[in-house]
């Protein structure tokens, strides 16, 4: 028989939610000392190539931070798809997650604004993000001038609109309908996401994919992969369970859903989260020995790029702290039902899913090799765009129940045991 629900503390604590405007003022500290640092230090002498640089950082940071919330409106979606239990008591914090993506959407627009402007560009190679966004007869190879009906200004808007619709749509409507569960109680609520997550995964699956294509791998416009998306979604999906482990954890320190969140809750998102860091190596391996034993020279350019200017040693890390380390330390049935150890794993994660995400994108600005102040002005804008992110959380957050208390498989969450 389900458990009764027990009474326990799910709002956020006062103070979280007055660090909100100091977060925001500190990620806007950071995000602009960081442009001095790439202006002054890393430009090898020339100021544009610093922007290009800090352009470079800003899309591999945001793509880190957006990635958790694409990671979070996914699961969202499938645990209704699957009708599943166990995670109810852990699902509103994923929805408030997929709810900062209209800030997202804001926060992409100085990267709209680039694309728009590198179109007075004289050269591909003066471009400060896309070269493709230069147009015609300006040093392109034919092989991506021939891409230039798909890779230009105004089709890229026009999808990045869609993208962003159909991602707000839909985690404006599951966290929307989750709330006015909480008011109503009514099961019908559910029963509707049910029937509404099928094609909703499909439109975001597509969006996904070509969002991918479009901010990611265009940076290398000659370059293409047709497991580029999936490559993002296990991104996605292994730092949004890194990121609900470490949230969990921190709120029940702070007294919060103490019981509502159980041992068997941290069990089952260690072990999806131990699912995608196999399931990241797969496919991290998959695409470079397509490459490598095809050796065909458009498509080995990309690797190129990653095996030299000392980003080689970039990749070794990858391998070693993104698939070994977390594969040997998160094995154990006896880590995954320990909150603190799988906190401490989730952070470490969380850490080399920016390294991931660094080696994506900063060696095409190939002009400037791996250098001290080069990590130095990335990692400034990390803590600035991570800040920007922690504050749009608790802003969404505000004062609404961490915890879906009206859901219909909340007792079965609280009455589940793993085998």
């Amino acid at each position: 028989m389900a458990e009764q629900i027990p009474n326990d503390n799910v709002t956020l604590p006062a103070t979280w939610r007055g660090f909100a405007p100091v977060l925001v003022a500190v990620g806007a500290v950071c995000l602009l000392i960081s442009v001095g640092v790439f202006y002054f230090t890393v430009s090898a002498g020339s100021p544009a190539i610093g922007f290009k640089a800090f352009c470079h950082s800003y899309l591999a940071n945001y793509m880190y931070c957006l990635s958790i919330c694409l990671g979070a409106l996914f699961f969202v979606m499938v645990q209704h798809l699957a009708r599943a239990g166990w995670s109810a008591s852990v699902r509103r914090l994923a929805e408030l997650l997929a709810f900062t993506l209209p800030w997202w959407a804001v926060m992409f627009l100085p990267i709209l604004g680039i694309v728009w402007a590198s179109g007075a560009e004289e050269t591909a190679s003066s471009a400060a993000l896309y070269s493709w966004t230069v147009g015609e007869g300006k040093g392109l190879s034919p092989v991506v001038e021939s891409k230039l009906g798909f890779l230009n200004p105004g089709w890229f808007t026009l999808r990045t609109i869609v993208y962003f619709g159909i991602w707000i749509l839909a985690a404006r409507l599951y966290f929307t309908s989750s709330r006015q569960q909480d008011e109503s109680g009514d099961h019908a609520i559910t029963l509707k996401l049910q029937r509404l997550a099928g094609p909703l995964i499909m439109l975001f699956s597509l969006a996904v994919n070509f969002a991918a294509f479009d901010w990611l791998m265009s940076i290398d416009p000659a370059w293409f992969s047709t497991i580029f998306g999936v490559y993002l979604f296990s991104a996605s999906m292994l730092s949004f369970f890194a990121t609900t482990i470490f949230i969990c954890h921190m709120l029940q320190r702070a007294g919060r859903a103490e019981k509502l969140i159980t041992v068997e809750h941290y069990h089952d998102l260690s072990k999806f989260q131990f699912g995608f860091v196999v399931f990241w190596g797969y496919i991290a391996f998959s695409q470079f020995l397509l490459y490598w034993y095809g050796n065909i020279p458009e498509e080995t350019l990309w690797y190129r790029h990653r095996m030299n200017h000392g980003w080689q040693y970039w990749g070794i890390l990858l391998i070693i702290c993104h698939f070994v380390i977390p594969f040997l330390g998160t094995m154990s049935r006896h880590v995954r039902r320990n909150p603190g150890l799988m906190a401490f794993w989730a952070v470490f994660i969380l850490v080399v899913h920016w390294i991931d995400f660094t080696f994506l994108v900063m060696p095409n600005v190939s002009e400037v090799p791996l250098s001290p102040m080069l990590i130095v002005g990335h990692l400034l804008c990390w803590v600035g765009m991570v800040t920007v992110f922690a504050a749009f959380f608790l802003l969404r957050v505000g004062e609404t129940p961490i915890v879906a208390l009206k859901d219909p498989w909340l007792p079965d969450a609280l009455a589940y045991h793993n085998v």
